[in-house]
C-alpha cells in the first residue's frame, strides 16, 4: 500500500467524514441543521438555475444560516447540462453525484423527502448505490477498504413536516426564504414550477411569512394545478403530500 501515498500525495480527499449533498435549496440548509454533517458538498452540474444557486449558497454563508467550514465546492467535475429535459429533470442526476461524494467520506446524506418521486431517490437506489460504492471501494492495488452508509432519514415525512421540526428546533425561519428552489433561475422566483409550488405548501402550513413579491406568480394559480387537483383530492398524486397541498390552498382561500 505503500505507492497508493506516492500515487496520490496531496490528492487524497478527506475521509471517514458525513457528507450531506447540498444545493442550497431549502431541504439542504434544512439537512444541515437536523443532521449536522461534516461536510456540505456543492457540486455544480451546469443547469440553467446554477448561477443564482451559486449567488444563494453564498447569501447563505453571510447570513450565517449555513458554516463557510463545512461547505465544499467541487467545479469543472460534472456538467450535465446536455441531458437536462425541458421540465429541468437531469435524468440519474443523484448516481453522479453519489459517486463525486465518496471521494469524500462514507456516510453520504440525500436530500429527499416524502412526495419525491425520481427512482434516484428511493430506498432501491440508495441499496444499489451502497452496494456499488462498497464493490469499487474494496481493498486493491490502489486504495484500502471504504464501506458506505447512503441515507435520506426524513424520506418518510413531507416538506411540510421537515419545515415544522426544524422550527421546532428553534432554527431560522428566514433561511427558508433565503434558500432557492425555482427552476427557472432567475429572481424572484417564478411560484409555478414544482419545486417552488411544493416549497410553498411548506411555508404556508407552517405560517411563514412570504415577502411581498417573492414570488411572480401565485403558486396557489400554477396553471397544471387545476387538472391534478382531483387526483390530490384523492390523496394520488403524491400520496400523503396531498393533504399538506389541500391545507395551503384552504389556508389560501383557494378551495
Amino acid at each position: 500500500m505503500a505507492n497508493v501515498s506516492m500515487i496520490t500525495k496531496g490528492r487524497e480527499r478527506v475521509r471517514g467524514k458525513t457528507v450531506l449533498l447540498f444545493s442550497g435549496g431549502m431541504d439542504s440548509v434544512i439537512f444541515d441543521k437536523l443532521l449536522n454533517p461534516d461536510i456540505l458538498l456543492y457540486i455544480p452540474t451546469g443547469p440553467v438555475y446554477e448561477e443564482i444557486e451559486t449567488h444563494k449558497i453564498n447569501q447563505l454563508v453571510d447570513k450565517k444560516f449555513i458554516d463557510r467550514d463545512k461547505l465544499i465546492c467541487v467545479p469543472d467535475v460534472l456538467n450535465l447540462v446536455s441531458f437536462e429535459r425541458d421540465d429541468a429533470i437531469v435524468p440519474n442526476r443523484n448516481a453522479f453525484l453519489m459517486l463525486v461524494a465518496s471521494m469524500y467520506g462514507e456516510t453520504v446524506y440525500l436530500g429527499s423527502v416524502w412526495g419525491d418521486r425520481s427512482t434516484d431517490k428511493d430506498e432501491t437506489f440508495y441499496k444499489h448505490m451502497k452496494t456499488l460504492l462498497d464493490h469499487m471501494w474494496q481493498e486493491q492495488h490502489w486504495t484500502e477498504e471504504r464501506k458506505f452508509t447512503i441515507s435520506s432519514p426524513y424520506k418518510s415525512v413531507t416538506k411540510t413536516e421537515l419545515v415544522r421540526e426544524y422550527l421546532e428546533k428553534g432554527y431560522d425561519p428566514k433561511a427558508m426564504i433565503v434558500s432557492y428552489s425555482c427552476y427557472e433561475g432567475k429572481e424572484p422566483v417564478c411560484g409555478w414550477c414544482k419545486p417552488c409550488f411544493r416549497k410553498w405548501v411548506s411555508l404556508v402550513n407552517n405560517n411563514i411569512t412570504i415577502p411581498e413579491g417573492y414570488y411572480v406568480n401565485n403558486p396557489a394559480d400554477a396553471p397544471w394545478l387545476p387538472e391534478l387537483l382531483p387526483s390530490i383530492k384523492k390523496g394520488e398524486y403524491r400520496g400523503k403530500e396531498d393533504a399538506d397541498i389541500l391545507n395551503a390552498l384552504n389556508k389560501s382561500r383557494i378551495l
